[in-house]
């Protein structure tokens, strides 16, 4: 049972970090900041 739940708790660590990510990025673009990597489909970069 102990390694059920270590698997759980990383596994929701890894859940948090994404949706925490994925919510940065949209803050971001949202705003008009940042770059998406894409050189050719951002309007900031040249």
């Amino acid at each position: 049972m102990p390694a059920v739940l270590g698997n759980i708790i990383v596994i929701a660590v890894l859940i948090a970090v994404v949706v925490l990510a994925v919510r940065s990025l949209r803050k971001s673009h949202k705003s008009g900041g940042g770059c998406n990597g894409d050189c050719g489909n951002c309007r900031g970069c040249h």
